[in-house]
């Protein structure tokens, strides 16, 4: 699931809308960034210009994970420090839209994905009403089972270790993971198990 850190006062009122369609976290410091960054993995970032520090960092410790810096006022040094160590820089007021449309760029590069849509030989997944199809037909699938399907399909031949799914599906059940991913090889997907490393892989 694409997970999104927050470090900016005006988005916090804004999220529920503007992150509808993806996971989020907020961070209130520069400090509670790091925190964050230690706890879980996250897939963007939006941090005010003076998080920049915190960024710097997240980047010596090998963090590559894009952000997007939002400042008060245009200042051309902001911007030149931002885009040394950040992907984008925007400027209040903030247009929702605007911000929705340069989320959803990080969104389809990291999912390979357009229009919404993630793709994995004949199936089709769409991002934004959560359904799998398999060529015209629809897939009914667990809520549970569907979190597992954006995972694995944003991360084919890429090993996914246990605790990361069973962060996000917010369980840790072993029972009811093997459930999970027994209904989703019944279905047609190629996931292998590696013992060595516990995770789970999508073969492409």
């Amino acid at each position: 699931m694409f997970r999104v850190l927050i470090c900016e006062e005006s988005l916090v009122a804004l999220a529920p809308s503007l992150l509808s369609l993806y996971n989020y976290d907020i961070a209130y410091s520069k400090d509670e960034i790091v925190d964050r960054t230690y706890e879980k993995d996250f897939h963007l970032y939006l941090f005010h210009i003076e998080c920049l520090s915190a960024l710097e960092i997240l980047r010596a410790s090998g963090d590559t994970t894009p952000c997007i810096f939002i400042d008060e006022y245009y200042s051309l040094h902001n911007l030149k420090k931002a885009f040394r160590v950040g992907d984008d820089y925007i400027l209040k007021p903030i247009f929702t839209d605007e911000l929705k449309v340069r989320i959803h760029y990080h969104y389809s590069k990291i999912y390979n994905c357009s229009n919404n849509i993630i793709l994995y030989k004949e199936f089709y997944f769409h991002a934004n009403t959560k359904q799998l199809f398999y060529k015209k037909e629809k897939i009914k699938l667990s809520p549970s089972e569907l979190i597992l399907v954006e995972l694995f399909f944003s991360s084919k031949n890429k090993p996914l270790s246990k605790d990361t799914l069973f962060e996000e599906l917010q369980s840790t059940s072993d029972g009811s993971l093997r459930v999970y991913i027994s209904k989703l090889k019944k279905i047609g997907l190629d996931i292998t198990y590696e013992r060595a490393l516990n995770s789970y892989t999508l073969l492409s």
